[in-house]
């Protein structure tokens, strides 16, 4: 009997012990009166970097009215070129150019299927051949550390008629896709 009495004293410690555990999880934790129960939570923080934006102005359109070379006027204002991470550059590059169906080109359409060409120059003091720029070539870079005027800081190029004095009357017609992106300098 006095066996029988140690195993039902253990056995029931052992069932007051079992009772008193209660698994704990940070979702749900279950107290009662008089006991104390932990349970962890893990913290983190995540501040993401919006990558800046950056605004190009780009000429909307661009008219050759004789044999000299027009400007066209890429800006940026002030605000964008201060949002230029140190190290990088917005940069404009011909991405294609052509008109109707005919694309790679530096080349305009009329109405009547005559075609002018032309080419795009660094500056209209500097349009020999040599110099005129591809398609696929990087034409303009805005840095961080520009000098602006008003605001804007701008960069130009030129556009030029080939023979301009060959060409039929009328009106010539087409486009140029430019690329913007931000890259490395």
């Amino acid at each position: 009997m006095r066996k029988f009495k140690k195993f039902a004293v253990l056995g029931l410690a052992c069932a007051m012990m079992i009772g008193s555990i209660v698994p704990v999880s940070a979702a749900d934790v279950s107290v009662s009166e008089g006991d104390t129960q932990s349970a962890k939570t893990n913290i983190s923080l995540v501040k993401e970097n919006p990558a800046p934006t950056f605004t190009v102005g780009i000429p909307a359109s661009a008219t050759i009215n004789s044999a000299d070379a027009t400007t066209i006027a890429f800006t940026m204002d002030e605000d964008s070129l201060n949002a230029i991470p140190d190290g990088k550059k917005v940069s404009v590059s011909i991405a294609d150019a052509g008109y109707g169906d005919t694309t790679g080109k530096f080349a305009l359409g009329s109405e009547d299927n005559q075609e002018a060409t032309y080419k795009v120059y660094p500056s209209r003091y500097s349009t020999r051949p040599a110099d005129a720029y591809d398609i696929g070539d990087l034409l303009i870079s805005f840095y961080g550390n520009e000098r602006v005027t008003d605001g804007t800081a701008s960069v130009s190029r030129a556009i030029k008629a080939d023979n301009y004095d060959e060409i039929a009357a009328g009106t010539y017609t087409g486009n140029i896709t430019f690329s913007i992106d931000v890259r490395n300098q």
